[in-house]
């Protein structure tokens, strides 16, 4: 009874290990979102992880240091993942340069947006809600082209400018996870997008 016992718990902690992996970390095909809702708002349930505009345009990869300046240089959007591991097996989904999220061709699949201001700091209000996102110190690139703070930070691009050059991002901390931190920063840096579902036309 004791080793059945033991068996089942087992077979609990992987089957949690691994619900929680898909809510948070899973690549996403064809432009299907998983949702949570949250203040009213359904949010995405993942980092986005895609690599096409809505309208069937491939986002070019930039995995050289060359290629994510080249791409900031032109004002062109651009995505890589942490490091260029294979598949995202460093962190979750992938970083997007300013220009991806701002492009008229829609970053987010159809039904969704990129996540604005406003939209951040009504989830800070949800007791919670940053922890129910899942939320995952995946780290950023930064402006130089470099990769920097996996499993210490997460930052993520709303969808509103701050200035000819910048825009506001939101960022969590790993230290201080329920703790929503608002900064301008470059558009060319490379970091996370969540999205929220379209609210229907009245």
């Amino acid at each position: 009874m004791r080793i059945a016992r033991q068996g089942r718990r087992i077979w609990m902690r992987v089957f949690l290990a691994a619900l929680f992996f898909v809510a948070g970390c899973v690549e996403k095909r064809g432009g299907e979102l998983q949702g949570v809702p949250l203040g009213g708002m359904e949010w995405s349930a993942s980092n986005l992880d895609i690599e096409r505009y809505r309208n069937g345009d491939p986002v070019p990869e930039a995995r050289t240091e060359a290629e994510w300046h080249e791409a900031a240089s032109r004002g062109d959007g651009a995505w890589c993942r942490y490091e260029g591991e294979e598949g995202g097996a460093v962190g979750c989904g992938r970083l997007y340069n300013w220009h991806t999220v701002h492009d008229p061709r829609g970053l987010a699949p159809a039904g969704w947006h990129v996540a604005t201001e406003d939209e951040w700091d009504r989830l800070a209000l949800v007791p919670g809600g940053l922890r129910s996102l899942g939320i995952l110190s995946t780290g950023i690139r930064n402006c130089l082209g470099a990769f920097y703070g996996h499993g210490v930070s997460a930052c993520f691009w709303t969808a509103d400018s701050s200035g000819a050059f910048e825009a506001w991002d939101r960022e969590v901390a790993s230290r201080d996870p329920e703790r929503l931190v608002r900064v301008s920063v470059a558009r060319s840096l490379g970091l996370s997008v969540r999205c929220v579902r379209d609210r229907p036309a009245q």
